[in-house]
């Protein structure tokens, strides 16, 4: 007999097993079957280990050493987008957009390119977070389908834990921000409506039943698109930008959808089958499909539903599953399995160990009393942006940025950054880049809410330091009084 945690603690649980997926799927991440063997530690992999990760090319590249326990962007986000919730439990897309999105650039580990890449078109002249409709090398917004925006949106689905119609807008919301294809917003609606179902389970269901829940959800979106002013001058942006025989939104998102529905209803067939079947079905084992918003969802609620009674084994699966998006698919399934049963979902070992636990706990704690006076919030207006607050918060924290890559800071000195607080100093690297004269310098900083961050630049002298968001939002200011 399982035996259902109170609500709280399946808050803590989704959120701190979520971390722990992330941070035990990050190392096998870009893990091939057939090199295997070459990996620097015991497979299968089950435990925390200490690794390096290589960031940049052969002329711009350094090293990051990984801590044990220590998590990744898919982590860093989910905790950028926590902060974008207001006491009334709605999610505040301004705000991600203008100050935790390009701040995090400055501190991310393993971003993808295509969030990295959002992130910096967000500061240009004619951007907002309803029009960000980028186009860069081969990154083009409306085919952006990858699960950068499920894998932060956990918060969103628990503080409307009582408002599904809310969870959906807000999921919406934040994937538009990043991604324009209804794969990528569909799979965050989807792991959104995955997380609301298990959340509230009150014994392991049926795995029809649990799908059924979901589908449920799904059946909402249109309603909730109809009566959302702002959704639909979105879509309406979105299709002025069409070449002739391309499809329009509604009729992409109806194919896409079909997809996830097929993908879904076919989870109990598979349930007695070797997990590497569902994945190929779903390609998930594919290189150009691996990151889908939609298929890495879908293998999450397959391995739930699979493994729900084994939460533990489940993670294993899904960590050493070589060939696929192991650390978001972990982090979706650690997700899911915390919602249902709480920090019993994975061994205190591991738990323990997970970076900035405290803090995901107290993140959790917040959440949930937020969700708890939320019952009836009142109908979502569109507020004036405070996006030039924002960017001024921004330059403010410039002069600590350049300072602390100028080698102004020693360790334990403290410093104040706009979206995290109060600071200080843990320890600073500086290692030589194969490029004439420059260095990268990674600097540890404790934040006294609980967050840890490496922040990194490429160093050249007094030059600016290049991950430096200065030039950008002081042009952004400028233009935007023109």
């Amino acid at each position: 007999m399982v035996s259902i945690p109170p609500l709280i603690e399946r808050f803590q649980g989704a959120l701190l097993c979520g971390a722990t997926g992330d941070a035990l799927g990050w190392p096998t991440e870009f893990l091939l079957p057939e090199r295997s063997r070459q990996f620097p530690f015991q497979l299968p992999h089950q435990i925390f280990v200490n690794w390096k990760k290589r960031v940049g090319g052969r002329w711009w590249g350094y090293e990051d050493e990984i801590l044990p326990g220590e998590y990744s962007d898919d982590t860093q986000l989910t905790l950028a987008v926590a902060r974008c919730i207001n006491e009334e439990g709605r999610f505040e897309p301004e705000r991600f957009a203008y100050k935790e999105l390009p701040l995090w650039l400055q501190y991310e580990r393993g971003g993808g390119r295509t969030v990295k890449t959002a992130a910096r078109k967000l500061l240009a002249k004619r951007a907002d977070w309803l029009n960000n409709f980028y186009r860069q090398g081969d990154l083009d917004y409306r085919q952006a389908g990858a699960n950068g925006a499920a894998m932060r949106n956990l918060p969103i689905a628990l503080v409307n834990v009582h408002d599904k119609q809310a969870l959906i807008r807000d999921s919406f919301y934040n994937a538009i921000i990043t991604h324009g294809h209804p794969r990528a917003i569909l799979g965050t609606i989807l792991f959104g409506l995955a997380v609301h179902c298990a959340l509230t389970l009150t014994a392991p269901p049926p795995p029809p039943h649990f799908i059924e829940c979901i589908l449920d959800g799904l059946r909402q979106v249109p309603k909730v698109i109809q009566s959302d002013e702002r959704l639909q001058r979105w879509i309406n942006t979105w299709n002025r930008g069409l070449l002739n025989k391309e499809l329009n939104f509604a009729q992409l998102y109806r194919s896409t959808l079909q997809e996830a529905v097929q993908y879904l209803k076919q989870i109990p067939a598979f349930l007695s089958r070797e997990p590497k079947d569902y994945y190929t079905l779903v390609g998930a084992l594919e290189p150009a499909t691996k990151s889908s918003g939609i298929a890495t969802v879908c293998v999450a609620i397959y391995l739930f539903l699979r493994y729900l009674q084994h939460p533990q084994q489940g993670l294993i699966v899904a960590v050493n599953t070589f060939g696929s998006d192991t650390d978001t698919i972990a982090l979706f399934l650690g997700s899911l399995l915390g919602a249902f049963h709480g920090l019993q979902a994975i061994p205190p070992a591991l738990l323990d160990q997970v970076q900035d636990r405290h803090f995901l706990l107290t993140i959790a704690r917040r959440l949930h009393a937020v969700a708890a006076a939320s019952f009836t919030p009142p109908p979502p207006t569109e507020e004036a942006s405070d996006r030039r607050a924002f960017y001024f918060s921004i330059l403010s924290w410039e002069m600590a940025f350049h300072e602390m890559f100028h080698q102004e800071y020693q360790d334990g000195n403290t410093l104040i950054h706009p979206a995290l607080g109060l600071g200080a100093i843990q320890s600073q690297e500086e290692q030589p880049l194969r490029r004439d004269g420059y260095v990268a310098r990674l600097i540890r900083v404790q934040f006294k809410c609980g967050q840890t961050c490496v922040f990194h630049s490429r160093v050249k002298g007094h030059e600016s330091p290049s991950e430096s968001l200065a030039g950008e939002v002081a042009r952004a200011l400028q233009e935007r009084e023109e």
